[in-house]
């Protein structure tokens, strides 16, 4: 296993960052650096955009997978993959939150823009400890790429809205709110992106997650590690379920395939 695995993937909230201490434990920061002194190369495979993986900028990588596969680049910063969501889809997600009453966050390469900073916003932004910026996100969304829509709704109402945005697919990591996406774009395709422009694939992939948006990579990667912490749908798709990101997850799933 150890001669076979080129490239390991990791999601960030929940998986290298305690949602409870938000950092990284120190066991994952050993364990990451066991696997570069290795030859493996190491990715941030994330939901966050590029700016907010600072939380993690202090580990040494090789790139970088955000937005949940919607931009991918280097950690030298040479783009490796980019799919901005069309204008009109956005629009259309923009008439929805104002039809239905919702809070959505729009997300460019620059910033997290939210229409307001109602009850599931503040939720979100203390559980990441990151707040959004409160704006018009129709200018946003007319001047600047929108990478990945945020809708803060429950399940039933994703049930609702999705079919009315047929280009587009849901993922989530908490019932709170949603990632929106273009269909198939994911972590599983950016992983793919990835592994290809360094003339690898995913038979040669791990993945880690704990979230629903992690479900395709960990599904499609050689070999997939939920974190104990992870929820059911994520944990049912996994070749190992390890323990959890603040019982050192990360190093214990890598020993047990002897990869560190």
């Amino acid at each position: 296993m150890r001669d076979r695995i080129k490239a390991v993937f990791f999601d960030i909230d929940g998986t290298l960052v305690s949602f409870r201490t938000h950092t990284v434990p120190a066991s994952a920061r050993r364990a990451i650096e066991l696997l570069r002194e290795r030859g493996v190369k190491v990715f941030i495979s994330t939901g966050r955009l590029l700016k907010h993986t600072n939380i993690v900028s202090d580990i040494e990588v090789d790139g970088y997978i955000t937005v949940n596969g919607s931009y991918c680049i280097t950690s030298d910063g040479k783009t490796i993959f980019e799919r901005a969501i069309p204008r009109a889809t956005v629009e259309r997600v923009i008439d929805l939150a104002e039809q239905y009453g919702f809070d959505l966050n729009v997300m460019t390469h620059d910033n997290m823009y939210v229409t307001s900073m109602g009850e599931r916003v503040r939720k979100i932004a203390s559980m990441i400890n990151i707040t959004p910026e409160v704006a018009d996100v129709r200018m946003i969304a007319a001047t600047q790429p929108v990478v990945q829509m945020c809708p803060y709704i429950s399940v039933d109402l994703e049930r609702e809205i999705l079919p009315l945005v047929p280009d587009c697919v849901g993922s989530r990591w908490i019932e709170t709110f949603m990632d929106l996406n273009l269909k198939g774009v994911d972590k599983s395709l950016g992983i793919s992106e990835v592994m290809k422009y360094y003339g690898m694939d995913l038979s040669q992939a791990m993945a880690f997650g704990d979230g629903g948006n992690d479900i395709p990579m960990v599904r499609d990667a050689a070999l997939g590690v939920a974190m104990g912490n992870a929820c059911e749908e994520l944990k049912a798709v996994a070749d190992y379920v390890t323990t959890s990101v603040d019982d050192d997850g990360v190093e214990c799933a890598l020993k047990h395939f002897g990869l560190i």
